[in-house]
């Protein structure tokens, strides 16, 4: 089943590099074969869900590995998606 999905992690433990932590998130969901956008607040990914929720456990993984508390919050869409470049293409330059 297809699905859009976004991730944010929150690390919550005291005394961390937490941009270094989302950094090595990041290139770990860079690494899968999945579509995906990284937002200044959220990365999105879309396709097959089981293999999504599958990159979702393991990215939260990936944190914990630095991070003692690892908060994760998601959203999901399934069955019919828009593509992220569907959603996106009317808003393709950043305004100020």
């Amino acid at each position: 089943m297809k699905a859009s999905i976004a991730l944010q992690v929150l690390l919550l433990s005291q005394g961390i590099d937490r941009i270094a932590i989302i950094d090595q998130v990041i290139a770990y969901l860079q690494a899968q074969s999945v579509t995906m956008v990284v937002t200044p607040f959220e990365t999105v990914l879309e396709g097959e869900l089981d293999e999504l929720m599958r990159i979702l456990k393991e990215a939260l993984e990936v944190a914990g590995q630095e991070a003692d508390n690892v908060f994760g919050q998601c959203q999901n869409k399934c069955r019919e998606i828009l593509s992220i470049d569907e959603k996106l293409e009317k808003y393709t330059e950043t305004s100020h």
